[in-house]
C-alpha cells in the first residue's frame, strides 16, 4: 500500500520528501525540544543523533509507514508527517513540527498536499488521526485538513496513558 504514496508531494510552500542523512541535525535541533513531549506520544526525549539516524533508516526501510520530510523552499526540514498502515484499518496519519515553524499553517497545507495523494489511489476512503484533546493547535490543523472528531478516548501509550484524546477522520468525498 505505501508503494502507491508517491516519493515526493510538492505543496505551495512547502514539500513533502524522503528523510536524508543531511537532515539529522535538523531533526535533533527540532525534536529534542522539552514542548515536543506534550503532544508527541512516541518521539523519545532527549532526542540525539542516533534518534534521528534511527528515524531516517526506518522511513527507508518501513512498508508499515511512509514517513515523509516537510522542507521548505531551500529544502531545509521543518518537521516530520507519517502515515501507518494496519490491516484492516484506516491509514493513520501523525506528525510533528519545529517550534520555529509554529502558527504558520505548514502541517495543513501538508496534510491537504498527502491528502490530495491520497484521494488518487482507490484503497484510501478513511484516514484517521489520534490527538490530546488539550492539543487545541494540532484539533485545529486537523479540522482545517478536512477531519472531523468520530471518538472521545483515553491514551494508551505510557506518555499519555489515561489522558483524554479525540480520534479522528478524513473521508474522502
Amino acid at each position: 500500500m505505501t508503494r502507491d504514496l508517491p516519493e515526493t508531494i510538492a505543496c505551495a510552500r512547502l514539500t513533502l520528501r524522503p528523510l536524508q542523512a543531511g537532515d539529522v541535525s535538523d531533526i535533533v535541533a527540532m525534536a529534542n525540544n522539552p514542548k515536543m513531549l506534550e503532544t508527541t506520544a512516541t518521539l523519545p526525549h532527549p532526542f540525539g543523533m542516533a534518534d534521528a539516524d534511527a528515524l531516517i533508516a526506518q522511513a527507508a526501510t518501513s512498508g508499515a509507514q511512509a514517513i515523509y520530510g516537510m522542507v521548505d523552499g531551500t529544502d531545509r526540514l521543518m518537521g516530520v508527517l507519517m502515515v501507518r498502515f494496519k490491516p484492516d484499518q484506516p491509514p493513520e496519519v501523525g506528525y510533528w513540527l519545529g517550534e520555529p515553524h509554529w502558527g504558520h499553517g505548514y502541517v495543513a497545507e501538508a496534510l491537504n498536499g498527502l491528502l490530495a495523494a491520497v484521494r488518487q489511489l482507490p484503497d484510501f476512503a478513511v484516514v484517521s488521526a489520534r490527538v490530546l484533546q488539550s492539543n487545541a493547535a494540532s484539533v485545529r490543523v486537523l479540522e482545517k485538513a478536512g477531519f472531523a472528531i468520530v471518538e472521545h478516548t483515553f491514551g494508551v501509550l505510557e506518555r499519555h496513558r489515561g489522558k483524554p484524546l479525540y480520534v479522528m477522520q478524513w473521508r474522502a468525498g
